[in-house]
């Protein structure tokens, strides 16, 4: 600040305040940057609020339906012995699942991932606040025994009718958690910014007008999520410290994004893991498959690899072998384990699966893309497959693929009514369906794969894909 000597008429000199530079910019600067931080502060905290509560509602809707979906043959065969370990197996799949329920239409306790609550009455969480209702799951917010729970209620159908319900609590816990350590961070980095700036604005007008246009310029790119890149530091002084602390404050929001993308990406990874173990448990249904999906996906990557498939294509691939029969789940045992020839009824029942997977599916929004290739995984190149009749390129590549190596796993599979063939005789039968069945360009390649392959006729085969 500075005193200026000013003269009036008639009057004495006198001394006058007048603020000077530092003061000005101080009033000004710091307010802006102040609010500038607070804003962005509070914009990605609100932001990552937001995501790690609507990932949490997400899993635990998925969760509860795969559970229903699993559900649903069990409890009309009154096979207890599988409610219990499906019951048990979900609780323990995971720390932050509470409890796990599977019901009758009575809402009668049949199976409980606590043993003492099995064959009661189902008693709602006291003070249940209701958060929302996904499709046909509802979620309601709850405390019991002091600890804060979401319920997720879902019911269990079979062949569109209700036959009970799964009811599945997630501890908020790691929400909390989650939150209190993003907020910390982000005030944290707020407050080095701030403490920076205070010292910063004592700077020329000259030295700090520039640099804190571009600060301004990068707080909107991180706050509209374009694609941040670190402000130069030109100045060894107290404005540079400022920029660097700024693209601190940055790398660490960015930071704290890349961790819920993981986040996404683990959520993503469970749905998968579930699924693995439904796809198992499928293929377990019958000795005679046992290991199929998992066989259909060695070959199918080992087919993408030699057409040149990047990583994550592989990787996607890999899943949709995976969910490719999870519509089995719905087809009758005495259906899917015939040990001879099925009726014109049993067909048609047996060939709703790969709708019935579809529609699996569709109930988890990550998994939306494999939703195609699971449905056309049985269509034919010449269109005389089911269930739509597309042809040609209308069929995803990747389900043409995944064709091949289901008709090659399944003849060189040993059945109660035929023997296996070898994988040589397999492939002879594949090249007789090449233009009619089978893609010609991708049934060429399917071969020379086979016979770049040493030992085809050992198990070196099943283990040479992954």
């Amino acid at each position: 600040m500075r005193y200026t000597l000013r003269k009036s008429e008639g009057r004495k000199s006198r001394w006058r305040f007048s603020p000077g530079i530092r003061l000005k910019l101080i009033a000004f600067l710091l307010p802006l940057v102040f609010l500038l931080v607070v804003s962005v502060a509070a914009t990605v905290t609100r932001i990552t609020d937001s995501a790690i509560r609507r990932d949490l509602l997400q899993r635990g809707v998925a969760i509860s339906r795969v559970v229903a979906f699993s559900a649903g043959y069990s409890l009309l065969s009154g096979d207890r012995l599988a409610l219990d370990s499906l019951a048990a197996e979900t609780k323990n799949s995971a720390a932050d699942i509470e409890y796990v329920s599977i019901r009758d239409m009575g809402d009668t306790v049949l199976a409980h991932s606590r043993i003492e609550e099995r064959g009661k009455g189902y008693l709602r969480p006291a003070g249940a606040k209701p958060l929302g209702t996904f499709v046909d799951t509802r979620a309601d917010e709850a405390m019991e025994g002091g600890r804060a729970l979401i319920e997720f209620t879902t019911p269990i159908l079979f062949s569109g009718k209700r036959v009970g319900t799964v009811s599945l609590s997630l501890s908020k816990k790691s929400l909390v958690t989650a939150q209190e350590g993003i907020r910390r961070s982000i005030i944290i980095a707020a407050s080095v910014v701030l403490g920076i700036a205070l010292l910063s604005t004592l700077a020329l007008a000259s030295v700090i007008t520039t640099p804190v246009k571009k600060l301004s310029s990068g707080v909107n790119d991180l706050a509209s999520g374009a694609t941040f890149r670190p402000i130069p530091v030109r100045w060894g002084d107290e404005l540079g410290e400022l920029t660097r602390n700024f693209n601190r404050m940055a790398e660490t929001i960015l930071a704290q994004q890349n961790r819920l993308s993981r986040y996404a990406k683990e959520v993503e990874e469970a749905y998968v893991s579930l699924v693995r173990v439904i796809a198992a448990s499928i293929d377990a249904r019958d000795p005679y498959t046992l290991g199929h999906s998992t066989r259909v996906a060695r070959i199918s990557c080992e087919m993408g690899r030699k057409l040149g498939f990047s990583g994550e294509e592989l990787e996607h691939l890999e899943k949709a072998c995976l969910f490719h029969d999870v519509g089995k789940i719905r087809t009758p045992d005495d259906i899917l384990l015939k040990g001879y020839s099925l009726t014109s009824p049993e067909v048609v029942e047996m060939r709703a699966h790969p709708g019935d997977g579809a529609e699996i599916l569709r109930m988890a929004p990550s998994l939306h893309r494999y939703i195609a290739v699971v449905r056309s995984h049985h269509e034919w190149y010449n269109g005389q497959g089911y269930p739509d009749g597309k042809k040609g390129s209308e069929i995803p590549i990747h389900s043409q693929i995944i064709a091949l190596a289901d008709a090659f796993d399944a003849m060189t599979s040993t059945r109660p009514y035929r023997k296996g063939l070898t994988p040589g005789e397999a492939i002879e039968e594949i090249l007789r369906f090449r233009g009619t069945q089978f893609s010609p360009e991708l049934t060429d390649v399917f071969v020379r794969m086979a016979k770049d392959l040493p030992v085809l006729e050992t198990e070196e085969w099943k283990g040479m894909a992954l």
